[in-house]
């Protein structure tokens, strides 16, 4: 536990340092690395990462739709994708007796999900004069859900959730979660409005948009996490890496992350919680 709480606290720090950053070029940079690593993690698991020229193409492709997105430089994205479809298949051709179309349809899946959805993190930031706080809240919406799904679980957890995908989950856990999630988004909007409001900005709130935004990341969080774990069953595998000791790889912290923040986009776009 002791490791898990150093780790995390490491992460927080990063992760706040970024944040304060977010108008510079480490904005994009922090996003492209988080994701060439999850990508790398998401290849090891299919036992991928030895086709070098369909690896390349995922990671150009990560790496560089972030730095593309952050520049407004929008017209060379499908060239991007192109790219990175196009390795892969001429690996399929370099290596088709050891290259399977399982490995290839996740590859491209992984690419395409992992980079889209992080790169959402973007258009939020700039999305108005809150946006970073709505960063916060997309991250938040998916590591606090899973930390109060956990202490709910362990403290009150009876009912098996999803015991053949991942056995620890509750179903008191998965409602700790929806509801710590509905808190903590009040709580930091509310936070929010009293410093906005001591600077001079009369900032009023939804509160009912904001803890049902709260709920809604919760309870996608949770099918984010069980989709990754479906994954390291079928694999035979415990954690996608060892980058963060005592959480596993950054997979298995961004697993929720990457269903959230998208889920956060959409709802930003249909609903306003600052007023």
């Amino acid at each position: 536990m002791a490791v898990r709480l150093i780790s995390a606290f490491i992460g927080i720090a990063v992760a706040l340092a970024v944040l304060f950053l977010n108008t510079t070029f480490l904005y994009p940079l922090a996003l492209a690395i988080v994701i060439g690593i999850i990508l790398t993690e998401l290849a090891q698991a299919v036992d991928a990462t030895k086709f070098r020229l369909a690896y390349a193409g995922m990671l150009l492709y990560g790496a560089s739709t972030p730095f593309l997105e952050f520049y407004g430089c929008w017209d060379y994205l499908p060239a991007a994708q192109f790219v990175c479809l196009l390795l892969i298949f001429v690996e399929l051709i370099r290596n088709s007796q050891k290259f399977h179309v399982e490995q290839i349809a996740f590859m491209t899946m992984s690419a395409i999900l992992v980079t889209k959805s992080l790169t959402f993190l973007i258009p939020i930031k700039n999305a108005d004069e809150h946006g970073i706080i709505y960063v916060v809240l997309a991250l938040c919406g998916a590591w606090i859900a899973d930390s109060g799904a956990y202490f709910a679980g362990v403290t009150l957890g009876k009912h098996k959730l999803c015991p053949t995908i991942s056995p620890k989950k509750t179903v008191e856990g998965f409602w700790g979660g929806v509801i710590s999630n509905a808190v903590v988004f009040g709580a930091i909007c509310f936070v929010y409005a009293l410093i906005q409001r001591h600077n001079g900005n009369d900032l009023q709130v939804n509160y009912l948009a904001v803890c049902l935004l709260g709920a809604v990341c919760a309870v996608i969080s949770v099918l984010g996490d069980l989709c990754a774990s479906v994954v390291k069953r079928q694999k035979g595998i415990k954690d996608y890496g060892s980058i963060m000791p005592g959480h596993g790889g950054m997979m298995d912290r961004f697993d929720s992350v990457l269903f959230v923040v998208p889920a956060m986009y959409v709802f930003l776009t249909l609903f306003s919680i600052f007023k």
